[in-house]
């Protein structure tokens, strides 16, 4: 029923799904009240310094800016690639050609929940003359993983589940890709972190991507959006390192953290503040770093 609705939601016009989210921001922030404590936590920690009409105003913002991106995500699964390429705009592409090596090798890039980051994977696929792959996490809804793999994996990105993706990403080291890994939600307990000052609080941050790079070899980069308009966005990538092995993996984590903050202190209402971003405690993770 739930893969049924998001197909229906689809076929119609992104000018009426904007009008559907509109109704949606205002079921969810006013009626709903979504994660509204986690929410407020999030924003008081981050930006002690903004007066709470402030925050309220964010957070009135980043109600409106989720529901725009659920429904586009939706969306997506149908939109075609030029569509994808007129409403993202990327302000440096020649990054990745350049750290690959015009594609002799892949390239693992970093990103965050930020913006519309479901449709930077479509838009890669327009720019660059090499696939992509993806590091995800399984859904607790059948339904909804199917939709969101389907869609993913339209213009030809390879799907690798977390846990398999230290072995997917070294069994296939000599097919050059685009990894993309979202990096910035928490991880689990029993999984090796790196810890550092994130947006004023004590916060860990997976190790994976830094180690994988690392590894293999491949050259680290971020990339983030940001809305410029409804339904349009601006993509920015950075490097991370070029030659990984030579950098320390506490240091890799450090710039990937450093650019992820700097990223939503300058966009903070396209962040997903509802997310519970700090449930891991120090005194519960494997490793402490930093």
């Amino acid at each position: 029923m739930t893969y049924r609705l998001y197909q229906l939601l689809a076929r119609l016009p992104l000018g009426i799904l904007y009008s559907l989210a509109s109704i949606m921001a205002f079921v969810i922030e006013r009626l709903a009240g979504y994660r509204r404590g986690v929410i407020n936590s999030n924003l008081l920690q981050a930006f002690p310094e903004k007066s709470p009409a402030e925050r309220k105003r964010l957070r009135h913002d980043f109600y409106s800016n989720l529901a725009d991106t659920t429904l586009e995500v939706i969306k997506g699964s149908e939109l075609p690639l030029d569509t994808f390429r007129e409403r993202l705009t990327i302000v440096n592409p020649e990054l990745l050609t350049d750290l690959s090596d015009n594609f002799q090798q892949s390239v693992i890039v970093l990103t965050l929940h930020m913006g519309n980051w479901e449709w930077m994977l479509h838009r890669a696929a327009a720019e660059y003359p090499v696939s992509s792959a993806f590091v995800y996490k399984t859904l607790h809804s059948p339904d909804a993983n199917r939709f969101s793999l389907e869609t993913r994996c339209r213009f030809g990105a390879h799907a690798i589940e977390m846990r398999d993706a230290a072995r997917d990403v070294i069994k296939n080291r000599r097919t050059p890709r685009l990894i993309f890994m979202v990096a910035d939600q928490s991880p689990g307990f029993r999984e090796r972190v790196h810890w550092t000052t994130f947006l004023n609080q004590n916060t860990a941050f997976f190790s994976g991507g830094a180690a994988l790079a690392r590894a293999t070899g491949f050259p680290l980069a971020f990339t983030y959006s940001r809305r410029t308009a409804r339904g349009r966005y601006q993509i920015e990538l950075a490097e991370i390192a070029r030659d990984p092995k030579s950098v320390d993996e506490d240091v890799l984590i450090e710039r990937y953290a450093r650019l992820t903050e700097n990223a939503i202190k300058a966009s903070p209402a396209d962040w997903l503040w509802s997310n519970r971003r700090w449930k891991l405690q120090q005194a519960n993770a494997i490793k402490t770093d930093g």
